[in-house]
């Protein structure tokens, strides 16, 4: 056994075993290196390519799964930024849709597949108007102190949204909480959007977004305190 250790040809079959082991894994390495592979990238952010500026969209799947195709050092470090996929709106008017979704890879991938390759699309008018705030005025004031007056900067704000949500819009309110307040306070304020029924309306673009309101209040004269200093 000691002789086959020492001789030539046992070194010279582990110079070539080994020497296989390597081209193997070079080879290997560089095979995969080369040979194109698949990668699914989840939740792509989904945009709008040419919708009419008088309209708005009220729905719409907000992400697709785009699978790539290239080499592997195509897929590095790559970010989610750099995957575009979008609908094309050109020419479509309200109501419903069947859009094709499109993509663009990246430079050195392919686009192999979308999903779901087709969205729906809701489209609706926008409308706005100005509309004058009413005021509602909560809370008491700091002891000792009354409200004497108030102003609202500025006392119109315009308003938009889609049109089913437009139609809804009975009044504007600006809620004025004066807890705890006294002599002269100046705050800011977000006017709010109401139904006829009193109902709160989520969604509309209000500008400006933030009123100036500014309070004053006076002294309240007890009347005991008079009664007596008369005394």
């Amino acid at each position: 056994m000691g002789k086959i250790l020492r001789s030539n040809n046992f070194a010279r079959l582990i110079a070539v075993f080994l020497a296989v082991i390597l081209w193997l894994f070079v080879t290997g390495d560089k095979i995969t290196r080369t040979t194109p592979s698949l990668k699914v990238w989840q939740d792509v952010p989904l945009r709008v390519e040419n919708l009419n500026q008088d309209y708005v969209i009220t729905d719409i799947l907000a992400s697709v799964d785009i699978t790539l195709e290239g080499l592997p050092e195509a897929f590095e470090d790559l970010p989610i930024q750099e995957i575009d996929a979008f609908v094309d709106l050109t020419g479509k008017e309200t109501g419903n849709h069947l859009i094709r979704v499109q993509g663009q890879p990246p430079r050195g991938l392919n686009l192999i597949m979308i999903e779901p390759e087709q969205v729906r699309v809701t489209i609706e008018a926008y409308h706005s108007a100005d509309f004058t705030m009413e005021t509602e005025i909560i809370g008491e004031p700091a002891p000792g102190w009354a409200l004497v007056g108030y102003t609202i900067v500025p006392e119109e704000v315009l308003i938009g949204a889609p049109a089913s949500l437009f139609e809804k819009i009975d009044h504007i309110i600006l809620l004025i909480d004066i807890t705890s307040m006294g002599l002269i306070e100046v705050v800011e304020l977000s006017p709010l959007g109401y139904n006829e029924e009193g109902t709160r309306i989520n969604g509309l673009v209000i500008d400006p977004n933030l009123i100036t309101v500014r309070l004053e209040f006076e002294r309240i004269i007890e009347s005991d305190s008079v009664s007596n200093n008369g005394n």
